[in-house]
């Protein structure tokens, strides 16, 4: 019988080649027949006669090699079968994520990485690092981050913790201005943890995109043109009545995120620029209070608003003109500041026939540090200093409620002891019209919830980088819970739309980061105060930051910077 296993014979052997040695056969070594035994299997008679054939046959000095590759694809396939979901895919700015991945190995460690591209196309990076459970499952509202830019049960971590991608400027915020057409688009990938930290992260496992959105399809948007009054009005769907509100920043142009944002949630809000933007002034010169009242009697007689009374909200020097608009106009019923100061800074402001002359800054008190940026934090003139009183706004004429936001970090100004001495004052009065929240170890700009961290910004005054202070992970507690605080107040002094779950939605998605280990205490405090608080000492030094240096050069810096961008944004200005 002739030989299955033995090769065909090689056509090249039936040419002369006397230069090619011929392949050497492999044939099977001659065995001794066995007798077959009846109701038995060759296997069983011999358990290893099967296993030396087959090996005699298929062993070859290849086959280490495809045996590696045969594992290789294994575990690529293994890896292919993990999945990333998160949801929802598109949502508003402000709603939480559920963040979820299945399909690890037992106990796997994975590294879970977010990038970012704002409106501008800036790329916004962080990560962290998870190990799975022992089913291969990994859920960011239960396990915990294990290292990366943050640690602990965060489910939002990868949002708040975006930090600029290499040499993106970080005088820039995040925070997009034209928020209707285009969203903040985030892409969530896993991959397996590095061995080292300096190990670039290899291909992803799994991967998962999302949209953030700042306004939904259905809001309605309305740019004032008529008059001298500029903005964007943003009406809620539906056939309201709505309550109604006046949205201002400090740092010029127009904003339209958080104005968006209210509107989704139930309010009429009308994002106000006073300079900056259109054929407003390019820089912030002398401000009258005529433009902020034509503003809000803008929103009071709007037939989709619930009047006469509204709110105002602002930051930094938009709370200062929203404390204005409530010591000196009717019908402002609540008044959410933002890191604000109580006296009337910069510019002058009219106000009828009473003019509050701007508390000026002293350029000799800013100092420069090794990088560039500037620290202004003593620089802003004493409030209380009798040189500057005809400065101060007179709140204790308003009959608004006040809402007071702090982050004990800012290092734009002393917001924190500003606040203290607007509760003392209206103590002094007798009034018990007002809430402080103050977070520690939060800085200046406090955005909406999970807006990425930046601890320096552009001055729209000096038009130099400037300290805003802060600690990341406290400053996204202080973002999370004010958003929360400043819905609830609002509607709890406006009212709110009959009917609406946006509000609902809100406040259920506004879940704030666990308590940062590096505060006094170990965990976050939020001080709500509407008592007689006594003002600390304000002319106490401050310890100055590391890499801090200041010198007359510094100073002349920063005079010629000065200089420089109001020659660049206003022709007639010295």
């Amino acid at each position: 019988m002739a030989n299955l296993w033995a090769p065909p014979p090689d056509p090249g052997q039936a040419r002369a080649c006397p230069a090619v040695t011929p392949r050497r056969e492999q044939t099977l070594p001659p065995t001794r027949a066995q007798p077959r035994v009846f109701g038995q299997s060759p296997s069983r008679a011999d358990p290893g006669a099967v296993w030396r054939t087959a090996q005699a046959v298929f062993w070859t000095p290849r086959t280490p090699l495809l045996l590696r590759r045969s594992m290789s694809t294994s575990a690529l396939l293994s890896q292919k079968a993990a999945t990333l979901t998160v949801t929802p895919k598109t949502g508003l700015a402000d709603e939480l994520l559920d963040i979820k991945v299945e399909g690890l190995g037992p106990r796997e460690r994975v590294t879970l990485r977010a990038l970012a591209v704002s409106y501008r196309g800036r790329l916004f990076r962080s990560l962290a690092h998870y190990e799975a459970d022992g089913r291969g499952g990994l859920d960011l509202a239960r396990d915990r981050a294990l290292g990366g830019d943050f640690t602990g049960v965060e489910p939002m971590g990868l949002l708040w913790s975006l930090t600029p991608v290499g040499s993106e400027n970080p005088c820039f915020s995040q925070m997009p201005r034209g928020v209707m057409k285009t969203p903040l688009k985030v892409e969530v990938t896993v991959h397996h943890a590095p061995q080292q930290p300096a190990v670039p992260l290899g291909q992803a496992l799994a991967s998962a995109q999302v949209q953030r959105w700042f306004s939904s399809p259905d809001l309605r948007r309305a740019r004032l043109q008529a008059g001298r009054l500029r903005g964007v009005f943003l009406l809620p769907p539906g056939d309201g009545p709505f309550p109604g509100l006046t949205d201002m920043f400090g740092d010029g142009g127009l904003n339209e995120s958080r104005a968006s944002l209210l509107a989704c949630r139930g309010f009429a809000t009308l994002a106000l620029p006073f300079f900056g933007y259109e054929d407003l002034p390019p820089i912030m010169k002398d401000l009258n209070l005529d433009y902020f009242e034509e503003a809000a009697k803008f929103v009071q007689s709007h037939p989709k608003v619930k009047g006469p009374n509204i709110g105002v909200i602002g930051s930094g020097k938009g709370a200062e003109l929203a404390f204005s608009m409530a010591s000196f106009l009717p019908n402002i019923a609540a008044v959410v500041s933002i890191n604000g100061c109580i006296s009337n800074t910069t510019t002058a402001l009219t106000c009828g026939r009473l003019i509050l002359p701007g508390l000026p800054f002293n350029l000799d008190k800013i100092s420069a540090m090794d990088s560039g940026v500037y620290d202004i934090k003593e620089a802003l003139e004493d409030p209380l200093d009798p040189a500057y009183r005809e400065s101060r706004i007179p709140l204790e004429k308003a009959s608004a409620h006040f809402l007071f936001i702090v982050g004990e970090d800012d290092r734009h100004w002393k917001s924190s002891v500003y606040a203290d001495i607007a509760v003392k004052h209206l103590t002094e009065h007798g009034k018990t019209n007002f809430t402080l929240l103050s977070y520690p170890n939060a800085g200046h700009r406090i955005d909406p919830p999970y807006s990425p961290f930046f601890s320096v910004c552009l001055d729209p005054v000096l038009g130099v980088p400037v300290l805003g202070g802060g600690q990341l992970k406290a400053h996204a507690v202080a973002q999370i819970e004010s958003w929360k605080k400043i819905l609830e107040f609002l509607h709890l002094h406006l009212g709110k739309h009959l009917g609406s779950t946006l509000h609902r939605q809100a406040l259920a998605s506004c879940t704030p980061p666990a308590a940062p280990p590096q505060l006094p205490g170990g965990e976050q405090r939020a001080c709500e105060r509407n008592e007689a608080a006594a003002a600390p000492s304000h002319n106490a030094p401050l310890t100055p930051p590391g890499g801090r240096r200041e010198s007359t050069a510094a100073r002349g810096g920063i005079r010629g910077a000065l200089r420089e961008v109001r020659t660049r944004t206003d022709p007639g200005g010295p």
